[in-house]
């Protein structure tokens, strides 16, 4: 799929799960809590959290519950 419709994709997916984005370059959006997300050129979406890989994700869906899981953690 085109960068940018993962890009826009990432973003209503964001959105709908009602996940903040702090910052966003090109194909880079951080996140609260030090959480970053990329997309790479083959539309893979990396995940990393203080600079650290988390995971690589081709489904939207998993990635933003996968978020939603990680911040859960930091919040107990």
């Amino acid at each position: 799929m085109d960068a940018s419709n993962q890009t826009q994709l990432l973003l209503c997916a964001l959105r709908h799960f009602g996940i903040a984005v702090e910052q966003r370059k090109e194909q880079e959006f951080l996140l609260p809590g030090e959480v970053q997300i990329t997309i790479e050129p083959d539309g893979a979406f990396y995940l990393y959290r203080n600079g650290q890989a988390l995971g690589r994700f081709s489904d939207v869906v998993r990635l933003c519950t996968t978020v939603q899981e990680k911040a859960m953690l930091e919040n107990q």
